[in-house]
């Protein structure tokens, strides 16, 4: 199969993969820390057929400096035929310090579509800022190599995915959690213009706050005040930059993140939240939601256990600015046993289910069609409220699916769900297989479809909590 830096050999099947391509140079030595440059060219038939390794992240799994390469999936029906199907491109979540590209795409594929997974920058090798990179660079900022790397990846695919039996007219950018905040950031950039034409956005962190610069390049020389220094060491020996997840450590709900996007002026330009309230970011038709209990994995050890822990915490300036005590009538808690829930509930909502709305609302005014969903479902019917990622293994059709706790009816709402996505790539609606009656978004009535067993429609869900969290987003980020 031809790319436009050289041919490359997959393994070929009813499903015929190509893994581990190259989109960028290896970003080593001189490129560490620096937007990705063009990958070099090639003329003997290169070795596609396993994945390449993971960004340095820490922990385990194989990893290598020398990580941007990405992953295709196809049939020989599309390539024999030199189909023209629609793309679908697969961003990884990972609090934007772990992920990779490194998925079953086999059951999607087989539905009609291409699909495509990237590898990219990181954690501090991803996002870190630095005094010395950004004096080094043309733009004169740093940061954000992550998110570059990611609009790279799609430049690939405009240029390439037709050799594969792609649309390069057709591509629907797909992520979950960072992987849909990824997305929500190059909406807002004017970097990666043109190169998708729809979003799918599951649970996306949007409307976070970002670090400005200088707060980002004073936490790099907390790093290394040598950037030279810093090049010199072996990628696995620099430190590991990572987001708080489920410690212990009470995350500042209007806090950016220790380690991600950066507000650098030329890659993101503006705050997120004002550039879609203004309108001016790309809007294509979207596909976005969030689960029922999107905080819980965040905050399970958080030490806010009992009514006087909560208490503090609502008193806490950096949580609820000063409306605590208007945040106990909208997060109440009775007893102590209601107090995580309380806790978790008030983070899903500023953290996920806010900028969900947000970004729909904003969507929905600038003309485009977008669909939002809640996925509600509890595995088997009696679980636990689904948690943030729950949703994953029902687009995919995981194998998990065919085991205790799940049943029938949550592989029968995985088909469906696979089907409304596949739908949504192809023609930019969800409708036409077993779900019919899912309304296009509209600011006015705000219809959410509820994926659960059985199906349902409401209408503006959350609302009081959502708008309480709009009022304290406020109070803490004065414009």
């Amino acid at each position: 199969m031809r790319t436009a830096s050289g041919p490359v050999t997959g393994t070929v099947g009813d499903i015929t993969t190509f893994k581990g391509i190259p989109y960028a140079a290896p970003p080593v030595g001189n490129l560490r820390w620096k937007a990705p440059q063009p990958a070099p060219a090639w003329t003997t038939a290169r070795n596609a057929t396993a994945f390449g390794p993971a960004c340095i992240q820490g922990g385990t799994t194989l990893q290598s400096e020398d990580c941007l390469t990405l992953n295709v999936w196809t049939t020989q029906a599309a390539l024999q035929a030199n189909e023209k199907r629609p793309v679908l491109v697969w961003v990884y979540g990972g609090s934007f310090h772990g992920g990779n590209g490194n998925i079953d795409a086999d059951a999607l594929t087989r539905a009609g579509v291409v699909v495509v997974s990237m590898n990219y920058r990181v954690s501090t090798l991803g996002f870190m800022a630095h005094p010395a990179l950004s004096s080094e660079s043309p733009d004169k900022t740093s940061g954000n190599y992550g998110l570059l790397d990611i609009a790279a990846s799609l430049k690939w695919v405009r240029d390439n995915i037709q050799n594969f039996g792609g649309d390069p007219g057709k591509i629907t950018v797909w992520g979950q959690s960072s992987g849909a905040s990824a997305i929500t950031a190059l909406m807002a950039s004017p970097k990666p213009a043109g190169l998708y034409d729809q979003v799918i956005l599951d649970s996306p962190g949007a409307f976070r706050h970002w670090k400005t610069l200088p707060q980002a390049e004073q936490d790099g020389l907390a790093v290394g005040a040598s950037i030279d220094a810093l090049r010199a060491l072996p990628a696995d020996q620099l430190p590991v930059i990572r987001n708080t997840g489920s410690g212990t450590a009470i995350r500042a709900l209007a806090e950016p993140r220790v380690i991600g996007p950066t507000l650098d002026k030329v890659v993101l330009p503006a705050e997120e939240r004002p550039t879609f309230e203004r309108g001016t970011f790309k809007a294509v038709p979207t596909l976005v939601g969030y689960n029922t209990d999107e905080g819980t994995s965040f905050t399970l050890n958080y030490p806010v256990k009992t009514l006087a822990q909560y208490a503090a915490y609502l008193r806490d300036p950096t949580i609820f600015a000063n409306f605590g005590a208007e945040a106990l009538t909208v997060y109440p808690a009775a007893t102590d046993a209601a107090v995580p829930r309380a806790v978790a509930d008030s983070f899903s909502d500023n953290q996920f289910v806010f900028g969900t709305r947000g970004i729909a609302r904003a969507m929905t005014t600038a003309g485009v069609p977008v669909y939002r969903y809640w996925f509600k479902r509890r595995a088997g019917g009696t679980g636990e409220d689904p948690l943030h990622g729950a949703e994953l293994a029902y687009v995919r059709g995981d194998a998990v699916l065919n085991a205790a706790p799940y049943n029938q009816d949550d592989r029968t709402l995985s088909n469906t769900m696979k089907d409304a996505w596949i739908r949504f790539v192809k023609t930019g609606n969800p409708n036409g297989g077993t779900i019919t009656n899912w309304p296009r978004y509209d600011v006015t009535t705000e219809p959410v479809y509820v994926l659960d067993a059985p199906l349902g429609l409401v209408n503006a869900p959350r609302s009081k909590e959502l708008d309480f969290i709009g009022k304290v987003d406020a109070a803490l980020n004065p414009r």
